[in-house]
């Protein structure tokens, strides 16, 4: 996946806060499939929010943000994969995302709070 040039270019080519907007849905899935049950799947996803965040840190406009970026790599893989030593909840996970998501929903005018992120 993070070879494909035209996804790079599509990736880099949206705000910061489109990125990560995109990465806590990918997140989101990773969490409502663990709660169904299914830990691989919730594992895939948490792996394509993973590589996600991987070509947001490869994007040079994000420079000022790398060490944000591996810090979420290394909550999700905690959360994910590892102990949860961070004690990370689905509660923190969602309002991280979720604050890039209403910015942008702010910015655009559709300030709704809608919290697509989190379905019942």
């Amino acid at each position: 996946m993070l070879d494909d040039v035209n996804l790079r270019k599509k990736w880099y080519a949206m705000s910061v806060e489109e990125q990560i907007s995109n990465i806590g849905g990918e997140v989101n899935r990773a969490i409502n499939w663990e709660k169904k049950g299914n830990i691989e799947r919730s594992r895939n996803f948490c792996n394509k929010a993973k590589e996600l965040l991987q070509l947001s840190i490869e994007d040079p406009k994000n420079r000022h943000r790398i060490g944000e970026f591996f810090n979420c790599i290394c909550e999700l893989d905690d959360r994910f994969f590892g102990d949860n030593k961070y004690n990370t909840t689905d509660e923190m996970l969602h309002k991280y995302y979720d604050a890039f998501l209403s910015y942008l929903e702010k910015e655009r005018g559709e300030w709704k709070l809608k919290k697509v992120h989190r379905q019942p």
